[in-house]
């Protein structure tokens, strides 16, 4: 069995664990595409991540439904035929037929409804609700709860200066006794 297929043995194990954790954070690299992740975030059921060369950055704290597709590269449209086996079985050449691959990044403490479609090159920011089935075509705001197709900013979940004293905390890099030492921040 060679390494690609090896690599893709153990993504498809991981992506059928269903809520699994890993630590310390984990990174697979297969086909050009990265994939990290944070510290304690799971997904819930399939998720498919395709694109060649394209990487993908998970934070921590992250919780990722069911079915969820995470894009991380497009094709390159300009190109007369848009399928690279088409170039390697007429001409004998390997071309990179993705217009560009793209940094996806996913910061710490979002949920990622049912269903959504995360396209490249999106940063989706810390504390972010994606909605079942909503299709994320650009950058979402942190703390922000988004949905529809394209995704839409329903509201934030809080207010501006209570977002800022959250993210200034980086409580997603604390360690589990100043987690417990500071309950007040997590439980009203």
């Amino acid at each position: 069995m060679d390494l690609f297929k090896r690599v893709k043995t153990l993504i498809r194990f991981w992506i059928r664990q269903s809520k699994m954790e890993l630590s310390p954070p984990f990174l697979i690299e297969t086909k050009g595409q990265i994939i990290s992740k944070g510290r304690e975030s799971y997904h819930n059921g399939n998720l498919v991540v395709k694109g060649s060369g394209g990487v993908l950055e998970i934070g921590s704290y992250c919780a990722i439904g069911a079915d969820v597709k995470i894009i991380l590269s497009n094709h390159d449209v300009s190109n007369v035929c848009m399928q690279y086996t088409f170039y390697r079985k007429n001409f004998g050449v390997n071309i990179n037929n993705s217009k560009e691959s793209l940094v996806t990044i996913i910061e710490n403490d979002v949920w990622i409804g049912d269903n959504v479609i995360i396209l490249p090159g999106v940063k989706i920011g810390t504390g972010a609700v994606l909605g079942a089935a909503a299709v994320v075509t650009k950058d979402v705001e942190p703390y922000a709860i988004v949905g529809g197709n394209p995704a839409k900013l329903i509201r934030k979940r809080f207010s501006d200066d209570r977002i800022k004293e959250l993210l200034d905390s980086k409580w997603w890099e604390w360690d589990d006794e100043k987690i417990k030492m500071n309950r007040e921040l997590f439980i009203k």
